[in-house]
């Protein structure tokens, strides 16, 4: 099956700021509605899906090792919305080499890391928008915190150490940089695509009107209290067929700590938190056998080639009606055109159904 695509991402000159509240402030659905009203979830739908993340130049290719996943279950309250499923990908080659014990080296082993082969792909990229968590005392810089996983120095990557266990030696435990990337889940859009057939007519046009909208919506809101508890049944329900992660999108299995694998996917900043770089959402996952491609000698060229090949990949399977994704790439097109060729989709062998190429016409 094709990978689950629900968001888009925006320019880092065109994102704006929602102007929420940070912190653990949305606690359910009834309250977000009781805070600001209806017009308010949809503002959040709108952010979520469509807001917080600013395009960094297309997909990308990460080739690394397994450090640590993060679930809806990790999550709680109304941040349980965003049931993506993370990955976060300790890159090759050498991902353990050079790291330093304690977190007054975990700016240290961030520079370290981005000074390596795929160090690009966590790098602080220049005019980013501030983030929404970010502030004067965040580090690596005020607009970017990056991504870090715990890992007790005696061991490996095949047993991190939880972000919300407190160790007992900071001397013993590496603050390893890591690269995350999301398998998107579908619950936001199933419950903001419920949100949008309550209010999104009003949310379309009288909380748009200028100087009084925000007024208008309120009264609105209360005039329609009376409806709130058959509204967020409907929204609770949605909720709840929602998935509770994606982390098996294309039936490839389970991962495990430590497994060396191949992630492609939409390069993107994510401006809802502290900043960093991630792959959002994930459109190929797969496993390498070849434990040599995270050696430093045959990195680059096992890169190329492993990465090559899966960027011929259309995103969109041969089955589909109307071509790939408009944004294929040439190499993405070719591979379409080739599965969908007759003598490439014969139910039983050419020899037997007589489906051969077409002749070629000088």
């Amino acid at each position: 099956m094709p990978a689950p695509s629900y968001t888009t991402c925006v320019d880092r000159k065109a994102y704006k700021d929602p102007n929420f509240p940070s912190g653990n402030f949305f606690v359910s659905l009834g309250q977000v509605i009781a805070q600001g009203g209806f017009d308010l979830l949809l503002s959040i739908c709108d952010y979520i899906l469509h807001g917080k993340l600013v395009c960094l130049g297309g997909d990308r290719c990460a080739i690394g090792r397994v450090a640590s996943f993060e679930t809806v279950d990790d999550k709680s309250g109304f941040d349980k919305l965003d049931n993506d499923f993370s990955i976060n990908l300790a890159l090759c080659p050498n991902p353990l080499s050079g790291l330093q014990a304690g977190a007054g080296h975990r700016v240290d082993n961030y520079n370290s890391a981005v000074g390596d082969k795929q160090g690009w792909l966590i790098e602080e990229q220049s005019d980013m928008p501030a983030p929404r968590e970010g502030g004067p005392d965040q580090k690596p810089s005020p607009k970017y915190a990056g991504t870090f996983v715990k890992i007790h120095t005696i061991l490996s990557l095949d047993n991190p150490i939880p972000e919300n266990i407190a160790n007992e030696s900071d001397s013993t435990t590496w603050h390893l940089p890591v690269f995350h990337a999301e398998i998107e889940g579908d619950r936001a859009a199933y419950v903001c695509a419920a949100a949008n057939a309550f209010w999104g007519p009003i949310h379309n046009t009288v909380c748009k009107i200028p100087l009084i909208g925000g007024f208008l919506c309120t009264i609105l809101t209360i005039l329609l209290a009376p409806f709130l508890a058959a509204v967020l049944a409907i929204l609770a329900a949605v909720w709840v067929a929602g998935s509770n992660d994606n982390r098996d999108f294309d039936g490839g299995g389970d991962l495990k700590a430590d497994d060396l694998v191949l992630i492609h996917g939409r390069w993107v900043y994510d401006a809802g938190h502290g900043g960093w770089n991630e792959l959002h959402p994930v459109k190929h996952i797969q496993k390498i056998p070849d434990e040599s491609v995270c050696s430093w000698a045959n990195f680059d060229d096992l890169y190329k080639r492993w990465c090559g090949e899966v960027g011929k990949v259309p995103h969109t399977p041969a089955t589909a009606v109307g071509g790939p994704p408009p944004d294929s790439t040439p190499q993405q097109q070719d591979t379409w055109d080739a599965q969908t060729r007759p003598e490439h989709r014969w139910f039983f062998h050419p020899l037997v159904d007589g489906c051969e190429p077409p002749p070629v016409i000088k």
